[in-house]
């Protein structure tokens, strides 16, 4: 049986004697993650509306696995940076807007899944379209206590129509 040191609200460490056991992140603790996340998305989202992959890609984690639909799965900042410049050029007015997420933090207070529905609009055959996307990635906390993103998936709720 392996001692757990927990820390809870206030600076409080209480030991637990469970085997595997997992300590619960406070409210506040989440609240932190919530809001630290989503921080991250935002900054993915304006390196997609200013066309800036490095910014895009820069909570990406080293092996990052991304899943888009209709696209083969890809592995690697390199592979996600490279993404963002193929759609940039394919469609210098493409921009994304967030309608609604939700940050769902692990018990532990070190994973979380991120889960958005944002509008993505742009250009087809001159036209301007928009339509509403699924976004949902996984998120850690490295050694030095910053988030990365570990995976994500694009899934197109609707098909682009006219805007």
């Amino acid at each position: 049986m392996t001692p757990t040191i927990c820390r809870v609200t206030g600076g409080i460490a209480v030991l637990v004697l469970l085997s595997g056991s997992v300590c619960a992140a406070s409210v506040s603790g989440r609240n932190a993650i919530d809001a630290a996340i989503k921080a991250r998305v935002r900054d993915i989202v304006t390196g997609i509306n200013t066309q800036n992959a490095d910014l895009a890609t820069s909570h990406d984690a080293p092996n990052i696995i991304t899943m888009e639909t209709n696209q083969a799965n890809t592995t690697g900042v390199a592979a996600d940076a490279s993404g963002f410049k193929q759609a940039f050029a394919s469609d210098p007015t493409w921009r994304v807007s967030l309608v609604e997420e939700a940050v769902d933090v692990g018990g532990a207070g070190d994973m979380a899944v991120y889960r958005s529905v944002y509008n993505q609009d742009g250009t087809q055959s001159n036209v301007p379209v928009t339509q509403k996307v699924n976004f949902v990635s996984g998120w850690s906390r490295r050694a030095d206590g910053a988030w990365t993103m570990n995976w994500y998936v694009v899934s197109e709720i609707e098909k682009p129509h006219k805007k």
